[in-house]
């Protein structure tokens, strides 16, 4: 076959070709998706063989690994005792204040607004019961100044609302500090009206009193009838 017959074919092909591009399918026909076949057998990019990992094959034995060394250990100082050689603490550590051993509760003396600056007497075991008015709604409320244990201990706080209920925002309540007496002798108890950001200085109201704690008289023991 020369060299033109060649051309010529290729010429008629090409033209075949283009034409069947630019006739439209019929109607009802589908259009055919040319699809990408993969085969499963096709070899990778990298046609050199993988080589064994020595450290994957090598088989690993865990049943002497709790007798190992601890890489992370800190190791105690030469000098260190032993644990079991180490003394039990019994007694109190220095700055430690002793639990105070509080007497049996046997009566309450209650203290108002109105015992601002005077002298109250209770008895060894009383509770001291402070009840002022307050607001904490707004960031007031009562509190202690300068209050050591001494012849009173603290007891308690609460808040009581007015009429029952909860305490609403703006409405006043009770601040109930309680105190207990628990050994005879004199103290002077002071209280604030502050928020807590503010200093005492800042407070708004100040509220004392002297409080006079005495031993109760013993009972008289009942005579016994013949």
């Amino acid at each position: 076959m020369n060299r033109f017959v060649r051309i010529a074919i290729f010429l008629s092909a090409a033209s075949l070709l283009y034409a069947q591009e630019q006739t439209p399918p019929p109607a009802g026909a589908r259009e055919s998706i040319p699809v990408l076949e993969i085969s499963a057998d096709e070899t990778s990019v990298t046609n050199q063989p993988t080589k064994p990992n020595p450290k994957l094959n090598k088989e690993v034995d865990l049943t002497g690994a709790s007798d190992a060394a601890d890489p992370f250990a800190i190791e105690p100082p030469a000098d260190a005792p032993a644990p079991e050689a180490i003394p039990e603490i019994t007694t109190p550590l220095p700055g430690e204040e002793e639990a105070h051993s509080l007497p049996p509760v046997n009566g309450t003396v209650d203290v108002s607004a109105k015992d601002n600056t005077q002298i109250i007497s209770a008895q060894v075991g009383n509770l001291i019961r402070i009840t002022l008015e307050s607001n904490p709604s707004t960031g007031y409320n009562w509190e202690l100044h300068n209050f050591k244990f001494g012849p009173a201990v603290f007891h308690s706080s609460e808040l009581i609302p007015r009429k029952g209920g909860n305490v609403l925002f703006g409405a006043p309540g009770d601040t109930v500090i309680t105190l207990q007496a628990v050994e005879p002798g004199s103290q002077n108890i002071e209280l604030i009206y502050r928020r807590p950001w503010e200093t005492v200085d800042e407070s708004t109201a100040r509220f004392a009193f002297q409080l006079d704690v005495k031993t109760p008289a013993p009972s008289p023991t009942p005579s016994s009838t013949p």
